[in-house]
């Protein structure tokens, strides 16, 4: 018969572990909440450190760009002093400066491909037009300078895709069908360049040049009869022309 004492003290001793791992499973709690405290105060320091950079940083940054833009407004200003008097070299050379800044800046890079087109510079200006039909491409007149640059660098195919895009833009501006129906005549496309020049004169009935232009596509077309008509209607608005009254005559033969 087990005695009743030994009951107690084996009770006794199993409670004793059992407090004992208690007290074990709360100082290690205790321990990991002190833990996670320390980190979470370390992680709010290291937190703060990183936010406090970040704002130099930004600062730093900020105080970088607005001396580039004063530098900039600087450097515009000249140029525009320089572009206005036609020094094409001191203009350019500010212009560059300004690129080097900032590469896409709208208002320099157009005023570097005029520069660069007075100056018959047509390849470094083909260089800036196609920049500037990317940044801008609703830009009529970059298309129509771009086909100008190739115009001169004899790049007829793609300076006719430069100008339809222009006029495609807008089909407003008669120097521009006139231009491509030039590049039509270098591409001996007569009845495209007839086109042209007809588009032009529908915007500009009266100019001469223009209807001389449409006579000659069009008797380069064959179409006689069209362009004598053309050529009797310059005489209407110069009767002492004497380019067309040679033109007539020498119609008038063909026909013969």
């Amino acid at each position: 018969m087990i005695q009743p004492y030994l009951i107690l003290g084996s009770t006794l001793g199993i409670l004793g572990i059992l407090q004992r791992r208690k007290m074990l499973n709360l100082n290690a709690k205790r321990v990991q909440q002190q833990f996670e405290r320390e980190q979470r105060k370390l992680n709010a320091k290291t937190h703060s450190e990183n936010l406090l950079r970040a704002q130099i940083s930004l600062e730093e940054k900020s105080h970088k760009i607005q001396e580039s833009l004063v530098q900039i407004s600087v450097l515009m200003r000249k140029a525009e002093i320089h572009f206005a008097r036609e020094e094409w070299t001191s203009a350019e050379k500010n212009l560059i400066q300004i690129l080097s800044l900032d590469e896409h800046n709208i208002k320099a890079n157009r005023l570097l491909g005029l520069t660069f087109l007075h100056r018959g510079k047509w390849k470094r200006a083909e260089l800036i037009y196609r920049k500037l039909v990317d940044l801008e491409p609703k830009g009529a007149s970059h298309f129509g300078n771009l086909g100008l640059a190739f115009y001169h660098q004899k790049k007829y195919p793609l300076s006719r895709e430069a100008y339809i895009s222009a006029v495609r833009i807008d089909d407003q501006k008669t120097s521009r069908f006139v231009s491509l129906g030039q590049v039509y005549l270098k591409l001996k496309d007569f009845p495209s360049a007839a086109n042209a020049f007809t588009r032009a004169v529908k915007l500009d009935r009266r100019n001469i040049d223009y209807l001389f232009a449409l006579a000659e596509a069009r008797e380069l077309s064959g179409n006689i009869d069209s362009a004598k008509k053309v050529y009797e209607k310059i005489l209407e608005l110069s009767p002492y022309n004497e380019d067309v009254k040679v033109k007539l005559i020498k119609l008038e033969t063909k026909k013969a």
